[in-house]
């Protein structure tokens, strides 16, 4: 199956579109991309016990603090741009509500990206790959959609204004995001990171409380006043690591008529480095339920995100995908 997301999340999920849109994006600046975050004070332990906290060393001063994190919101936006161009493989395990739960689905897919959007390669279902004829003709389609990236006919025009505009958007909630939490340093924290030098690596860690004075300028902002997080930052890069926090009240939406949040929801993201100076998310993680309009929605998922490869704009990735469909044609046995 093929699928198509217009900008930078996908759009095709009908009820959780409204999670996924701008919100697990924007709070990926100052708080790793967002999603509202909250409650807890501190992060849940992890079961392997594999986090230390770090003594001794001597905290940031507060100048320190600010400073840190809005290197880190400007990073963010570069690594926002650069996820523009590398295509990744993700996979998506979907399950029902609360732990241990059945397996609802498994999918894995290619995501490739043709300037103003994705395109989706599913790779294998249940653990089973794909057939070869299919994949072929997925990667037929990535290749006609990048050609049109390059040749835009008038609907792909208005598609790139869209775009554009989301991007705006995005980037001006990322940047919000910074005045609506206040934030406490927590100390230093070594964890797993298998791309560091000793497969650990050691970050800052602070708590994000939603700050008293905050006034929301519109009506996605308003989520950071349900959120609480905590935040790992690395230091010597200024790069968001981790976010991981629990929705801590109902969000509501158009005075509750156009949809809710509940409160309960939880929401891990990490993030490492895939290129040099590019931090891009290897690990999400939704459990949020809610209502849109009069429908009820969840979402129960963890994505897990690897082969980050960069592809260039389109004109670069077209002729990537050419040499696979020449490959592949030359392997096809004649009949």
């Amino acid at each position: 199956m093929i699928s198509i997301a217009v900008g930078p999340v996908d759009l095709c999920a009908a009820g959780s579109s409204m999670i996924r849109t701008r919100h697990i994006a924007a709070f990926g600046a100052v708080v790793a991309v967002l999603t509202q975050w909250a409650t807890a004070p501190s992060a849940r332990p992890r079961p392997d016990g594999q986090d230390t906290i770090v003594t001794g060393n001597p905290a940031p001063t507060a100048d320190q603090v600010q400073s840190l994190i809005l290197r880190a919101v400007e990073n963010q936006h570069r690594n926002d741009i650069a996820s523009e161009q590398f295509e990744r493989v993700e996979r998506v395990v979907t399950h029902k509500p609360g732990e241990n739960s059945d397996l609802v689905s498994d999918r894995t897919e290619r995501i490739v990206p043709f300037g103003t959007g994705i395109v989706k390669l599913q790779m294998a279902e249940n653990g089973s790959p794909v057939s070869s004829e299919l994949y072929r003709s997925e990667l037929q389609f990535a290749y006609n959609t990048l050609d049109l990236a390059i040749h835009p006919n008038d609907r792909s025009k208005q598609d790139l204004v869209k775009f554009e505009k989301r991007r705006r958007e995005r980037a001006e909630l990322v940047d919000s995001s910074v005045k609506a939490f206040r934030i406490t340093w927590a100390g230093r924290e070594t964890r797993p990171d298998s791309t560091a030098a000793h497969g650990s690596r050691t970050l800052a860690k602070f708590l994000l409380e939603p700050a008293p004075n905050y006034k929301p300028t519109d009506r996605l902002a308003v989520t950071f006043e349900h959120v609480h997080a905590t935040l790992w930052v690395d230091e010597p890069q200024a790069q968001i690591a981790r976010v991981e926090g629990d929705i801590a009240s109902d969000v509501t939406f158009g005075g509750g008529i156009a949809g809710k949040i509940y409160r309960g929801g939880h929401f891990v993201m990490e993030q490492t480095e895939v290129a040099p100076g590019v931090w891009l998310p290897t690990l999400l993680t939704y459990d949020v339920d809610g209502r849109k309009f009069l429908f009820g929605f969840g979402v129960h998922e963890r994505t897990e995100i690897t082969k980050y490869r960069r592809v260039g704009p389109p004109a670069q990735a077209i002729e990537l995908i050419r040499n696979e469909l020449n490959n592949l044609q030359a392997e096809t046995p004649a009949h």
